[in-house]
């Protein structure tokens, strides 16, 4: 950059400016790319610098003690800038504290995280510390002031540069977005383009491409090629079965895996569970199988069933819970099972027997067809796309995001939004406009307007002739709810992570009305106003300005201006309805509560005195809502009279009409059977956000296994569900009635660990009780003992997010006097990137709430010790958990205690990743000592060795026992010849 600039950054007590202070300032100016002057200095905050501030920076109160307040500083800063454009790493925090101090700028500025979101689509992260390792700049100190702004002034010509060699169509696309729009970042990319324009020029092809709006100039070489899709499979009629003993085989020491992959380790549950997919294959039986932690389920049930779908050229499916665990069957475990019969068609050598029975199946799998899809919402819709591009009143958030995703576009060969950073809910909301609708897709026309460029369209007709099927529960689930229209047809079924299936099935089912989503819906057809120039019915009177025979015309313009009276009607009714629903349930007490208040609709609070007025209010809102799904209803019948009038290009007209009374329709009958007509089979709740007293009304299934039943169990040919945790008491009995998997046969194979040897399951027995006062302290107590001795390297796992802050708060500055960091959920960063810090800070201690129960793989010592704190029941006044366990003669056995196991379960399983692992679980709650049921939570554990013992005992028995695999005497090891294996580097899980 050839401008003189000013790169910044403070650093402060905390993140609220109105409460919290400046503590130092650095300051770098640039001319011509290069560092002409520095500047930087402490400031006096007037209070105490919070420990994890001083922990973060480095910091101390004795360090600003003498320095100036920040009054006493203006004066330079202002000096310092002059009229240079200012630069920072989200700009926005640090003007916020300036300008609480009495300082604002009238300069030009850069945001460094903005401009890098928009060049860097698939970075999983924008912090300043992870672009600058992504550029290979010097961060010499991360978190203090100058040495941040000498960074972001360095990123900045980086993110510069890379600019200048982005597409030229997608730069003249960008420019010409943000010339019609105001975005800050428009000076910016007309310099990139006039650079990039140096060195390149757009073809004329491109550049009435663009000018008649295509997306074609800005797709990647790939996606502009038109696509060959596969033929669909002519499935046997009469299947052939397996040859179980050859599949086993390749699991063998000496069979094919050990000899493509030499740290492969055989496991005899892994054989054991092959084997029972297999034959669940030959003879259609439906299974649910519980493999525990280290099985290596994935091999185990994909090589049968790549076998059988080779084989009988039969679709099989693969479902799994969450899209990482999908991407990783798809990215690497079948790719390694591909790479192993590679390696036997490559090889010559004569190995054991049945090697040529190996190859004949290797030989079929050249043929092997597999891939990934997800539901129409993770793909970008091109039509959709293209109606934004076409709107000239773009918000900054949404023009950020829309470049981001033209950048993307010259880069993606998928359309998937897995491969695009999406970080604020803002971002995700103007997504949900770009992707493609599950309701009003219109692929297949799509397919043909954008010459067979629609992604959706792509992966859906590829999937057609696909053996093997990877998709997600939420998928899965919607197949069913499309009638069968989501997936191609199959017969065959592996749901994995199936410890999820009821709760995926019930998101799946739900509903949501939020007030926001309500005023959003009535604005997307006419916003507030006598004649708004944008929503729906804008963009139909513009399409009929010209070129109608005035009948026509006319009669569609009074439909127009009906449906807009209908909307203002119908939007002012719903207000009233809201505010009598939050009169009636007294809504202001919920600013009370540091959580969102849910009301559930039950039979109780129905015959209270002032229902009756809510219903009454809500049939004055329902009515102008479904008068409004009439109107809207005829516009799309107009829309005929357009097409026979010679209107052209009136699919997405029609699409969103479609959209709109889809909407409408859905959200009417909802609400309707939420206040007036209540079903059988449905549970209603109204709840209230803390901050803003907003309501939303919600809907859920009250029983989920008939329909799995009816749909799955009943119509596919053999269901495999498997997963670590099946079982409550060793019993599939409360999972078989959840689902209705009544007919399933069911096996147990257990884990390959020797958990008596590696897991000390420590039990404190002079625990209060966890809803008494002495039980806080003593956590903080345990968790800060377990990381002492331990030197980190623990997990403590909360149900409740108040007491885990709790907690950070009281041990956060002791750990840090003994050179461990404290990282917590909430603290900010994502979840992975939190995970991330911890397995590469073995020095550390991680607090998590439920999303950390499951999911957390930390394979060797950077996880030794976990702590649970509270047996993870559910909230019992949860609206669904609550209709739920009234279905029950003893809901508390019957249905919080087996739920409650299955999540205890998923969170012991963090500990033990591998078998060279070994590790100190402690549980904290006593009532797995004084309750009755608590046995029944330590007899779903595998065996391992226990000790009950007083608190105080508890550093001295973790680092004894951690410490206990490099001496074969420790009293308190009953295996010193465990074995430990070297280092697992490719782990089948």
């Amino acid at each position: 950059m050839s401008s003189t600039y000013v790169a910044f950054d403070l650093e402060t007590t905390g993140l609220d400016p109105r409460r919290d202070a400046i503590i130092e300032i650095g300051m770098v100016k640039f001319r011509d790319s290069e560092i002409v002057d520095e500047w930087s200095t402490f400031v006096n905050p007037g209070r105490t610098i919070p420990f994890f501030v001083q922990q973060l920076t480095g910091i101390s109160d004795q360090d600003v003690a003498g320095a100036p307040p920040i009054n006493a500083l203006l004066g330079q800063v202002v000096g310092f800038v002059g009229e240079s454009t200012l630069v920072a790493h989200s700009i926005g925090f640090d003007q916020s504290f300036l300008r609480e101090a009495g300082l604002s700028f009238p300069n030009a500025t850069l945001d460094t995280f903005e401009l890098a979101s928009v060049l860097l689509p698939s970075q999983t992260s924008y912090s300043l510390g992870n672009l600058t390792k992504h550029f290979g700049i010097d961060l010499a100190q991360a978190h203090r002031a100058l040495d941040d702004a000498r960074a972001t002034g360095l990123l900045l010509q980086e993110l510069d540069q890379h600019a200048a060699v982005l597409p030229l169509p997608t730069l003249v696309e960008i420019n010409r977005l943000a010339s019609e729009n105001r975005w800050n970042l428009s000076d910016f990319f007309v310099r990139a383009e006039t650079h990039a324009r140096k060195h390149a020029s757009l073809t004329s092809i491109e550049e009435k491409a663009l000018k008649e709006g295509s997306l074609v100039p800005l797709l990647s070489e790939t996606a502009r090629q038109l696509p060959v899709f596969p033929p669909e499979l002519e499935p046997l009629e009469q299947p052939e079965p397996l040859d179980v003993d050859l599949l086993a085989a390749f699991l063998e020491p000496d069979g094919p895996l050990a000899r493509t992959f030499p740290a492969y380790e055989h496991r005899a549950p892994q054989v054991d569970m092959l084997r029972a997919v297999a034959e669940a294959f030959n003879h259609g039986d439906h299974l649910l199988i519980e493999a525990g932690t280290g099985t290596g389920k994935s091999m185990a049930y994909l090589l049968p069933a790549i076998a059988w779908a080779l084989q009988n050229r039969r679709r099989v499916v693969v479902s799994t819970n969450t899209i990482n665990l999908q991407d990783q069957l798809y990215t690497k475990d079948i790719p390694d099972l591909e790479a192993v019969f590679q390696q036997l068609l490559n090889s010559d050598e004569p190995g054991a027997t049945g090697d040529s029975r190996f190859r004949q199946l290797a030989e079929k799998s050249r043929g092997l067809r597999v891939e990934l899809l997800k539901g129409r919402s993770n793909y970008l819709c091109p039509r959709r796309l293209d109606s934004m591009r076409t709107r000239n009143d773009l918000s900054s958030d949404e023009l950020r995001v829309l470049s981001r995703v033209l950048i993307w576009l010259s880069q993606t060969t998928t359309g998937d939004r897995a491969e695009i950073f999406l970080g604020s809910g803002r971002e995700r909301a103007i997504w949900s406009r770009l992707a493609t609708e599950s309701g009003t897709c219109t692929a297949e026309r799509c397919a043909g307007s954008q010459g067979g460029r629609c992604f959706f369209y792509r992966n859906r007709r590829r999937a057609d002739g696909a053996h093997l099927l990877v998709v997600n529960h939420a998928l899965l689930l919607a197949d069913i709810g499309v009638g069968n229209r989501a997936l191609p047809e199959y017969r065959h079924l592996i749901i994995d992570e199936a410890h999820h299936v009821e709760d995926a099935t019930t998101n799946q089912l739900s509903f949501q009305a939020t007030q926001d989503y309500l005023e959003r819906l009535l604005s997307d057809i006419a916003p507030e106003g006598r004649q708004p120039r944008s929503g729906l019915l804008a963009d139909i009177r513009r399409r009929i300005e010209r070129g109608l025979p005035p009948q026509i015309k006319n009669r569609l313009l009074d439909q127009i201006a009906a449906t807009q009276t209908k909307t203002q009607h119908a939007r002012q009714k719903m207000r009233d309805f809201l505010l009598a629903l939050a009169q009636f349930l007294e809504v202001d007490q919920a600013s009370e509560s540091p959580y969102n208040r849910q009301y559930r609709l039950d039979s109780g609070i129905r015959s209270q005195p002032g229902w009756s007025q809510v219903e009454i209010d809500w049939d004055l809102a329902g009515t102008p809502l479904y008068e409004l799904l009439e109107s809207v209803d005829q516009l799309r019948k107009g829309m005929v009279e357009l097409e026979e009038a010679g209107v052209p290009d009136l699919d997405d007209l029609n699409a969103d009409l479609s959209s709109i009374a889809s909407q409408l329709a859905e959200n009417y009958e909802q609400l309707n059977a939420a206040i007036i007509r209540p079903q059988e089979n449905g549970i209603y709740w109204v709840s209230v956000d803390r901050s803003t007293r907003k309501l939303s009304i919600h809907a859920a299934p009250l029983h989920v296994g008939p329909l799995v039943e009816t749909h799955l169990f009943h119509q596919k040919e053999n269901v495999i569900m498997t997963s670590a945790t099946l079982r409550t008491a060793g019993s599939y009995d409360y999972v078989q009635d959840r689902l209705h998997a009544y007919e399933a046969e069911t096996s147990t194979v257990g884990s390959p660990f020797d958990y008596k040897a590696s897991t000390l399951i420590f039990i404190p027995t002079d625990m209060a009780a966890p809803n008494s006062r002495e039980f806080q302290p003593q956590v903080e107590v345990a968790v800060r003992a377990v990381a002492k001795a331990l030197e980190g390297r623990t997990l403590a796992l909360f149900t409740s997010y108040n007491q885990l802050r709790r907690t950070a708060g009281a041990i956060g500055p002791g750990l840090a006097a003994n050179g461990i960091t404290l990282y917590q959920q909430g603290s900010g960063g994502s979840r992975r990137q939190l995970l991330e810090n911890f397995r590469n800070n073995q020095k550390s201690v991680l607090l998590g709430t439920r999303s950390f129960w499951e999911g957390v793989d930390v394979v060797g010592s950077a996880l030794s010790g976990l702590l649970l704190v509270r047996l993870p029941f559910a909230v019992p006044s949860d609206p669904i958990v609550s209709a739920r366990a009234e279905t029950f003669d003893d809901p508390f056995y019957q249905y919080s205690v087996p739920d409650a196991i299955l999540r205890f379960r998923q969170g012991f399983g963090r500990l033990i990743r591998s078998r060279q692992d070994r590790g100190v679980c402690v549980i904290l709650d006593n009532r797995v000592l004084t309750k009755r049921y608590g046995q029944l939570f330590l007899e779903s554990l595998p065996d391992c060795k226990i000790q009950r013992a007083p608190l105080a005992l508890l550093p001295k028995s973790a680092a004894d026992w951690i410490s206990a695999s490099e001496s074969v005497n420790n009293p308190l090891e009953t295996n010193a010849g465990f074995p430990h294996d070297p280092v697992d580097d490719h782990t089948w899980l």
